[in-house]
Parts: structure tokens; C-alpha cells; sequence
């Protein structure tokens, strides 16, 4: 009976050993990848790019992904020494770059490592988008023809419209120009507004709402970032501003026609998971197209300017 026990309790021992050594070899061959995101600036659309961008990684990765977190809060030369810092770290497998400044700044040192982006509305104005590339993701260029009917739909009796814009984002400047091409192609016409630098923001907007019957801005960080400011001067003249990114209008921008960024970061997760998991060349993927599906108005917005949302579009319509 001893003896019986005995070969039971080795036999059960070794099961045991079995057992927990595969565990111990999974978890050494078991991979992990770390991710360096250098984020551009500070606003909703980019946290939401980069917030979905992370959910949708651990989602499908779970404890198998980190993430090194930068922000540059808008400071092109900090942006470029994240991104050197990045390049000198072996132990990142990839990198995401939150919106065009960031983009041009991870890719001008990293040729060899996968980026991947978000919030970027014209790569392949920026050189991005070249065989063997080793950039991918997706793309925030909304439709600007959809944009201005939009505005002409909301504002029947605006005639003279004020595109407000930085002058030193290549998005920006990519977007005002066929902004400025679409109003006079539906009759209306246009005045451009380029902000030097952030402290010329005030100014520039105080500007524009004298000119112009209403305000359009591209998908542009410094005017996301400015937000409340350029609504308060909004306001003051009673004047509508027509943004491109939807978040804006929950700080009192009229409407939006812009894309969803969190959805923007989510896509990009999954192309990153093609590229690190399945083995996929950032080459080999197109840049995506976020789509832009709602227009977003700002209820309280429309109704301080005494203006209606008409049938035509009310069925695309979300009140914020």
C-alpha cells in the first residue's frame, strides 16, 4: 500500500513538473511589445486618437503591449528630441505619431522601425507615402466639398467666409487651399486668416469675424487647441465658427464634419497589430481613410444665432 502511494505521489509530481515547465517556457518565449507614442499636442482629437489607438491594442493584446508616452504640448523642437530619444531606444518595436507635426518629426530619424500614424490629413503631401516606406495607418482628410454644403445649408446668408489656419502646419495649409478652391466653386468667397504663431491667434480671429459673415477652419492643432478662445471672439461678433474636428463643437463651435479621431486611433491600432503580430510590411498597407459620417452641431450654438437645421440634413445631424 506504501509503495503504491509512493508511485501515485511521484506520477502525480511529474504530471506536476510537466506542467509548470511549459508554463515557465511560455512565458519566455511569450513576446512583448512596447510602442512609443509621441503625441504632437494637447486637444480632445488627439487624446481620443491616442486613447483608442491604446484600448484597441490592449484589447487584442492585452499585458503582450506597452506603451511610452510622450507629448511635445506643441514645441516643434521638443517634438524632435522625443523623436531622437525614440530612435536611440532599442527596446521599441514601433512608434505612433499623433497628428503631422509628430509624423514628420518620427519619420525624418526612423527609417527602419514601423510608424504608425493618426491625424495626419495629407502624407503624401509630407512624403510619407513612398515604396518601401516604412510608414502606415490612417488619414484625416475630410471631404470639403460635403464641408461647404454643409456650411452653405446651416448659414444660407453668409456670402464672405474667413478660413482660419496656422501657417506653419502643412495639413492646415493643404486644407485652406481647397477650401478656398470649393467656396468660389459655390459662389462665395473667401478670405484667408494664417496665424503666424500662437500668440497672434487672438488678433487673427478678432480679424477674421470682422471680415467675414462666418469662420471655417481646417483640421489645424493650434486652433484645437485655441478652441475656447476663438468660440469667446465667436461669440462677441455673432458669428458662427465651422470647424473640422468634432470635439470642438462641445466648446461652442456651430457644426463640424470631421472625422471621429478615437475611431481614427482604433484603425490605426489594427494596421499596427497587421505590421508587429502577423508579420505584415508597413509598405504593403495602404493609408486608410477615417471616414466622416454625422455632422455635429452645437444645440445651444445654433440657437444663440437663430439659425435652423434644415430637413435636408437633419437626418445626418447630431446635436451636441
Amino acid at each position: 500500500m506504501k509503495n503504491r502511494f509512493l508511485i501515485v505521489f511521484i506520477s502525480v509530481m511529474i504530471v506536476c513538473s510537466f506542467i509548470l515547465m511549459k508554463r515557465i517556457e511560455r512565458s519566455r518565449t511569450k513576446t512583448t511589445y512596447s510602442i512609443g507614442i509621441l503625441q504632437t499636442a494637447s486637444h480632445p482629437a488627439l487624446d481620443a486618437a491616442r486613447d483608442g489607438f491604446i484600448e484597441e491594442l490592449q484589447h487584442t493584446m492585452g499585458d503582450d503591449v506597452a506603451f511610452i508616452i510622450q507629448n511635445a504640448q506643441g514645441s516643434i523642437s521638443q517634438m524632435h528630441a522625443i523623436a531622437q530619444q525614440f530612435h536611440a531606444n532599442n527596446t521599441l518595436n514601433g512608434f505612433f505619431a499623433i497628428a503631422t507635426p509628430a509624423a514628420q518629426a518620427m519619420s525624418s530619424v526612423e527609417k527602419e522601425r514601423p510608424i504608425f500614424i493618426s491625424a495626419v490629413t495629407d502624407p503624401n503631401a509630407l512624403g510619407l507615402v513612398y515604396p518601401t516606406t516604412n510608414v502606415c495607418g490612417s488619414k484625416d482628410m475630410i471631404d470639403v466639398n460635403a464641408q461647404i454644403e454643409m456650411l452653405i445649408q446651416l448659414i444660407p446668408h453668409a456670402k464672405t467666409i474667413g478660413i482660419l489656419y496656422t501657417a506653419g502646419e502643412t495639413n492646415s495649409i493643404t486644407l485652406a487651399k481647397l477650401m478656398h478652391s470649393e467656396l468660389r466653386a459655390h459662389g462665395l468667397t473667401p478670405i484667408d486668416f494664417a496665424v503666424t504663431n500662437e500668440s497672434d491667434m487672438a488678433a487673427v480671429t478678432e480679424l477674421a469675424f470682422r471680415k467675414s459673415d462666418a469662420v471655417l477652419a481646417p483640421t489645424d492643432n493650434s486652433v484645437a487647441s485655441s478652441i475656447s478662445l476663438i468660440v469667446s471672439i465667436a461669440n462677441k461678433h455673432k458669428k458662427p465658427i465651422i470647424v473640422s474636428d468634432n470635439m470642438s463643437v462641445r466648446f461652442g463651435a456651430l457644426a463640424a464634419r470631421g472625422v471621429d479621431y478615437k475611431e481614427s486611433g482604433r484603425q490605426t491600432a489594427r494596421i499596427a497589430y497587421a505590421v508587429l503580430v502577423e508579420g505584415k510590411k508597413p509598405y504593403d498597407l495602404p493609408i486608410e481613410q477615417t471616414e466622416a459620417k454625422a455632422i455635429y452641431v452645437n444645440k445651444k450654438t445654433l440657437d444663440n444665432l437663430g439659425l435652423i437645421i434644415p430637413d435636408a440634413i437633419k437626418n445626418d445631424v447630431v446635436l451636441v
